[in-house]
């Protein structure tokens, strides 16, 4: 139990490194929570500096910080699935909700597509190829993300448990990473209740 707690711990002080935040005021001087959208992420960061290389720094950074931590947990200290997924869970947390700044933090999709590739890919493809096509069709970027959002673990559902497991990091059920797809949905959502319940159009 106090390893799970520190663990857990550790990774969502982590997630809570405001890497958005410090990259735009040390590059630009600007507050990102007071500029564009507010949303302290990758997109914000490109939309106020308008420098895509600064855009993508911090998109990088944010899966990194996913991606990094989950993959230590998995394979290098050979944790249960489960504890890894609650540090990789713990990770998205700390970047929805970070402590540093108020809990006022982004929407967390850059880290979430980096852990998830420390433990199967299948979540993050399925996800991109229904946020293209949903984006192309729509033309809204939030709203594309919650509808790929919400279709990724019905899909993962659907397709053959042998095609997932073909693409995990790590020798787990396809079942166990479908249950871990529909918790990672369920917090990516929270970090769009903005637009699920249609009181905003910021963009992520």
């Amino acid at each position: 139990m106090v390893e799970l707690f520190l663990s857990v711990a550790l990774g969502y002080l982590i997630g809570s490194i405001p890497t958005a935040f410090l990259v735009v005021r040390l590059k630009a001087g600007i507050d990102i929570r007071k500029s564009g959208s507010g949303n302290v992420g990758a997109f914000n960061t490109f939309d106020v500096t308008g420098s895509k290389k600064i855009g993508l720094l911090v998109g990088i950074l944010d899966a990194l910080k996913g991606f990094i931590p989950t993959l230590v947990a998995g394979q290098i200290l050979h944790i249960s699935f489960w504890m890894q997924a609650m540090v990789f869970f713990a990770i998205l947390v700390g970047h929805i909700y970070p402590v540093w700044l108020r809990f006022h933090g982004g929407r967390g999709l850059a880290s979430a597509a980096g852990g998830s590739f420390a433990i199967g890919i299948s979540y993050t493809i399925i996800w991109c190829a229904i946020w293209l096509i949903f984006y192309k069709i729509i033309k809204d970027i939030n709203r594309a993300n919650v509808i790929a959002i919400l279709a990724t673990p019905l899909l993962l559902l659907l397709i053959p448990s042998a095609w997932i497991e073909m693409l995990m990091m790590r020798q787990i059920s396809a079942t166990d990473y479908t249950v871990c797809s529909i918790t990672l949905s369920a917090l990516l959502l929270l970090s769009h209740w903005d637009v699920l319940v249609n009181k905003s159009k910021v963009r992520s």
